[in-house]
């Protein structure tokens, strides 16, 4: 369920269509979140040549020899293609406070990235548990978001509407996005701002622990025309992200007046 809110986050900052490069040399495209407790997946893709008369490799995007290393045990575990460049292992279990290494070579160079899985965030507080919001204007209700940041570690907050019949609060704007999120904070506090909730119901608030290439990843991306192919947050040889996140959440139920 988390993965799902993350990637709705990742469709809503960058765009989801490769780009076409000039200048180019062939190299891949990584899109890799390990998140703790669970087994990673890494997606490869390919850029696309700006005209024809540039020569892609014949590297088979379903036939790499992908690894990934826990530096800190010194395993390292082979991932198996399941098709469309999508890679995977159910033996490796991301831990907290580990770091990972991704290996593999491509086009004559060996594509590599690092990455620490975040330790969970501490003492996650909402200072409501539910609100009123009114659907014309006047005073509103504000929820604080507290908690524990004593490295200045980043975080990421989003919330979603986890009803199955959405009620808009403006019925005048019945299709807005039933989620919101803001940009990277090394706080330990945030407001959800009331006008940000577009429909009524039972609200998911996800707070999300984020490694600092993340941070470089979206701030590169929050640019809405700007692919993922277009970024190197922190893969060497290659383009895209292989990034460590945790996260909590709460619940906050928002009700008519």
């Amino acid at each position: 369920m988390k993965k799902m809110f993350f990637y709705i986050v990742l469709c809503f900052m960058i765009s989801c269509k490769q780009t076409v490069l000039t200048g180019f040399q062939d190299k891949p495209v990584v899109e890799s979140y390990l998140y703790a407790d669970e087994s990673p997946t890494v997606k490869i893709s390919k850029l696309i040549p700006a005209t024809s008369d540039m020569v892609l490799s014949d590297m088979d995007l379903n036939k790499l020899s992908i690894a990934i290393s826990d530096l800190t045990s010194g395993e390292k575990y082979t991932l198996t293609a399941s098709g469309d460049g999508l890679y995977a292992n159910k033996e490796l279990t991301i831990s907290a406070g580990r770091s990972y290494e991704l290996s593999f070579p491509y086009n004559g160079l060996e594509v590599t990235a690092t990455t620490i899985a975040p330790a969970k965030p501490q003492n996650l507080t909402l200072s409501k548990n539910s609100i009123t919001i009114e659907s014309g204007p006047g005073m509103q209700e504000v929820v604080e978001m507290d908690w524990t940041n004593n490295d200045g570690s980043y975080y990421f907050v989003y919330v979603k509407n986890i009803e199955t019949i959405k009620i808009p609060i403006d019925t005048h704007n019945p299709n807005g996005k039933d989620f919101f999120r803001d940009k990277p904070t090394n706080s330990n506090h945030y407001e959800l701002n009331p006008r940000s909730f577009k429909f009524y119901g039972n609200h998911r608030v996800i707070l999300y622990r984020i490694e600092p290439e993340y941070v470089l990843f979206f701030q590169k991306s929050d640019n809405s025309s700007v692919s993922i192919s277009e970024i190197a947050a922190n893969v060497e040889n290659g383009y895209g992200i292989f990034t460590g996140i945790n996260s909590v959440s709460a619940y906050l139920y928002v009700g008519k007046p």
